[in-house]
């Protein structure tokens, strides 16, 4: 497995309202990884849509096929990009774990893990292209 290479690809730009509804969102689902998929245009984000974690679990999420479904077709709807996946690590690690990289399966999106360092959230971006891991960085605007 290739990790962390030397050339990180383009940024993406969340703004601070986008953050704070993922923030929000993994606080609400305290017990169990949240995630979901942030949508927007030039490396730049315009919606966030909390996904489900169909299994319910602290170390693994699967998304609602549903409600997958449903942010999909109002990200095609506003002609907006899927920028990224995210989903909260609760036992602290930032970096992608093995079943991340197995189950990855849109390349050109950015894996967003977050998690918590002392007592602030915090976000890892990555590309993860089979077994490649590409570090993307990731930047709050207002």
């Amino acid at each position: 497995m290739d990790f962390l290479t030397d050339t990180p690809a383009e940024k993406l730009n969340i703004e601070l309202i986008h953050w704070q509804m993922m923030i929000n969102d993994i606080i609400s689902r305290s017990e169990e990884e949240a995630c979901g998929l942030v949508a927007g245009l030039n490396h730049k984000s315009t919606a966030v849509f909390p996904v489900t974690n169909v299994l319910h679990s602290r170390v693994r999420y699967r998304m609602d096929p549903v409600e997958q479904l449903e942010a999909f077709n109002e990200i095609d709807e506003n002609n907006w990009e899927l920028l990224a996946i995210y989903h909260s690590h609760l036992g602290g690690s930032s970096l992608p774990s093995s079943i991340d990289i197995l189950e990855a399966t849109y390349p050109e999106v950015i894996y967003l893990i977050l998690s918590k360092s002392q007592d602030e959230w915090v976000c890892q971006g990555y590309r993860i292209d089979n077994d490649k891991v590409e570090q993307v960085p990731v930047n709050l605007i207002e």
